[in-house]
């Protein structure tokens, strides 16, 4: 018998602490709800589990930001239903003044209101916005990486001919849209060096070619500027990083050297050939069109499509990797996931009464007004277009919502299964703790009495 050391007392403390221990545990993990609750308890799924953790929280807010975009989408197409609406009634005004039986004074109280009808596009493209943000003339905008929008290459590079449309007038003249929109400050030096040239429209041998040049202060230079011969024209452009920086130096250095017989007096409608026209059409783009015109859209396109001859060509491959825009500006970026770069694209174009071929819209005279028809007639196609793009882009939206709620609930149920405690058997633990902490109580207890044996030896 021995009295230095209880071993029975020690084991009993031993076991009593490991079992002690284990009810701290199953009471934490039953008050808090939670299996993991410090990396020591599952250090791999406490790691997993916060990486889900941040998915879901990014989700949801992504969740949330696709609804501020049908919000926003919403105010676009409200707003372009009240210019549907405007250019309806336009429509109306423009049939009812090319009516004969009008007089001119008559004509007038319709131009009236016409007019007002025209400033009121130009104020909803001006001042519609969404959380301050303007629908319409928004300059916070992004490209779309990779999309290539069709609507916005030009016929000179894909087949070489006329074969876009100029409207004027109530004619319809072959031409060659060239949108500039692909320059800016990282593309503007891949132009250096680079040409395009168009031909006469009519059996003549005149042709004219642009090169622009990075000058770097050398003056632009022109030659061979008389007879039926190629026009050269080298633009200098260094210091320009914008489309519109671009077509002001190319129509300003045309129109003060062209051959003198086919000068014009607005500087951004040049007569450059008996039979052929360079007209500005916006801060981006510009037309080569012919001056013969037809009465019919398709009449016009087709007048060069079948490529044959030498007249109405147009040249424009060398710089078509630079000026086209091949990738869609005036978009606005929803952040629709919970990565970096997950984005869906709102488009944003710009609206206004210009845009639209309507500022001015004259019915003042019958022939007027009959061509004004046209003119709304084709700003409606416009319309309907933006109002299209808005009402896909907000189904695309609410699309990515219900994608983004089911993968939310999802990887939840996934991180509750790695995070959550089992209640039912973490109750089960707790009690059976409870059973062995009494135990080991009562058995330290008799251990301490074991040794009272020895006073027995020692009375």
């Amino acid at each position: 018998m021995i009295v230095a050391h209880n071993m029975q007392a020690l084991n009993a403390q031993r076991q009593f602490g490991l079992v002690n221990k284990r009810k701290v545990s199953t009471t934490e993990k039953l008050s808090s709800g939670y299996r993991i609750n410090r990396a020591a308890d599952d250090a791999a799924g406490l790691a997993i589990s916060e990486k889900m953790r941040r998915q879901v929280r990014g989700l949801t807010q992504a969740s949330f930001n696709c609804q501020d975009g049908i919000g926003l989408c919403q105010v676009r197409d409200g707003a372009l239903g009240s210019v549907h609406d405007i250019l309806n009634r336009m429509g109306e005004l423009s049939v009812h003044a090319a009516n004969g039986t009008l007089s001119d004074e008559d004509r007038s109280y319709i131009q009236s209101e016409v007019d007002n009808l025209v400033a009121e596009i130009n104020r909803i493209g001006k001042d519609t916005s969404f959380n301050e943000i303007p629908v319409f003339d928004c300059d916070n905008l992004v490209n779309i990486p990779g999309y290539s929008g069709s609507t916005r290459t030009s016929s000179a590079i894909g087949s070489g001919y006329l074969t876009d449309v100029y409207y004027e007038g109530g004619q319809y003249y072959p031409a060659a849209n060239l949108n500039f929109g692909g320059v800016n400050e990282d593309t503007v030096s891949s132009m250096y060096g680079k040409s395009f040239s168009f031909t006469c429209s009519q059996a003549c041998s005149e042709a004219f070619k642009f090169t622009f040049i990075d000058g770097d202060g050398t003056q632009s230079s022109a030659s061979n500027l008389t007879g039926d011969v190629m026009h050269k024209y080298e633009i200098d452009i260094h210091g320009e990083t914008t489309a519109k920086g671009i077509l002001d130096k190319v129509f300003d250095f045309v129109s003060h050297n062209m051959p003198n017989n086919y000068s014009g007096a607005d500087p951004t409608d040049l007569l450059v050939s008996h039979s052929n026209r360079m007209l500005r059409t916006s801060d981006t783009s510009m037309t080569l069109a012919a001056v013969v015109g037809y009465p019919t859209s398709e009449q016009a396109a087709t007048q060069f499509a079948g490529g044959s001859g030498a007249y109405g060509k147009a040249e424009c491959s060398e710089l078509a990797g630079v000026i086209v825009d091949d990738v869609l500006k005036n978009a606005l970026p929803i952040h629709a996931g919970e990565e970096a770069g997950q984005y869906i694209y709102v488009s944003m174009d710009k609206m206004n009464a210009g845009i639209l071929g309507l500022d001015p819209t004259d019915v003042s005279t019958q022939n007027a007004a009959d061509a004004s028809i046209a003119k709304i007639k084709s700003a409606l196609g416009e319309i309907s277009r933006q109002r299209s793009n808005a009402g896909a882009e907000q189904n695309r939206l609410e699309h990515a919502i219900y994608n983004l709620d089911n993968v939310v609930e999802n990887t939840t149920a996934a991180e509750s299964r790695i995070r959550d405690t089992d209640m039912a058997k973490e109750v089960v633990a707790n009690a059976q703790a409870d059973i062995l902490a009494q135990a080991g109580q009562s058995m330290m207890a008799q251990a301490n009495q074991s040794n009272q044996g020895v006073l027995n030896l020692l009375s």
